[in-house]
């Protein structure tokens, strides 16, 4: 059971992360000027990687874990949330971090793709954050 609370809290703070990306963070992009957007963009990598790489990690253990002990014995519950938690990191570096690399080396900022990938995963954490939750209260 611990690592299922694990699991839940390292997934509601990546959930609280990409919410707050999609309605403060990259809504801010547009106000960066073209000479400051680089070195704006590149502080935003480096401080949003401090940010989500801990719960991050605890994510990945703790999903490891619930896979070789299931909670009671919910073998198919805990590969949901293994598949929820690979979808994520496949959003991860296969979209957002190309979409990433794009836009920093762009002159301005248009965030229209790296929103779009982050709704999914603010969709795929929160689905996570639920099912993980539900197996707790259950």
């Amino acid at each position: 059971m611990v690592w299922l609370v694990v699991h839940l809290v390292a997934t509601a703070v990546l959930t609280g992360v990409a919410w707050a990306s999609l309605g403060v963070i990259y809504p801010a992009f547009a106000l960066v000027g073209a000479a400051e957007w680089p070195r704006y963009h590149a502080a935003h990598v480096r401080a949003i990687t401090r940010v989500i790489v801990v719960p991050w990690v605890a994510q990945g253990v703790s999903t490891a874990a619930l896979l070789l002990d299931p909670p009671d014995g919910r073998f198919g519950a805990a590969a949901v949330l293994a598949a929820f938690a690979l979808a994520a990191v496949v959003l991860t570096f296969a979209g957002a971090v190309p979409a990433h690399n794009r836009l920093g080396a762009a002159a301005t900022a248009d965030a229209r793709t790296l929103t779009t990938l982050n709704r999914v995963h603010s969709l795929i954490w929160t689905a996570e954050a639920v099912l993980a939750a539900l197996l707790l209260v259950r």
